[in-house]
């Protein structure tokens, strides 16, 4: 599969750039941890590919994540697809990070592509500042992205 698209829309959907605390972006590159979890998540948008932005101390882009689906769940639920899929965290993690939350989000990931270079996104976009959560990424950021992630693919 070419990476080098003009849009994320050939891989299954939009492309969002995802903050990632480092210990959890190594688990997903390493493809120990093949869900990953969103007190919030856009509803009916459907995201094929997320951007993974490694956050401090790291601050890169590291790579990129395809999501397989989305699951709704409550504090059990999510608990039994971190179990099945490997969630990279303890239960008292998961049950603290949704605490005061009757559902939560689980994206599970299907595959992932790690970046042979970093890349600093303030290279990239004018004053970036990284996303709470998420951010969506225009078909033109997304080649951009994708050309610097992984320059082989353009050639």
């Amino acid at each position: 599969m070419t990476l080098f698209l003009e849009s994320s829309e050939q891989l299954g959907g939009r492309a969002v750039l995802l903050s990632v605390k480092p210990r959890f972006c190594d688990q997903i590159l390493a493809r120990s941890k093949r869900v990953e979890f969103r007190r919030s998540w856009p509803a009916g948008t459907d995201i094929g590919v997320m951007v993974l932005y490694s956050s401090s101390p790291v601050q890169q882009l590291v790579g990129v994540a395809f999501v397989d689906h989305v699951e709704e769940r409550d504090d059990d639920g999510l608990w039994a697809l971190a179990c099945q899929f490997g969630g990279g965290l303890e239960r008292d993690e998961l049950i603290g990070y949704f605490h005061g939350k009757k559902k939560g989000y689980g994206i599970l990931i299907n595959d992932v592509r790690v970046a042979p270079v970093t890349v600093d996104p303030k290279d990239l976009f004018r004053d970036f500042r990284p996303p709470q959560s998420y951010q969506y990424l225009s078909p033109q950021e997304f080649s951009l992205v994708m050309a610097r992630l992984f320059p082989q693919e353009g050639q």
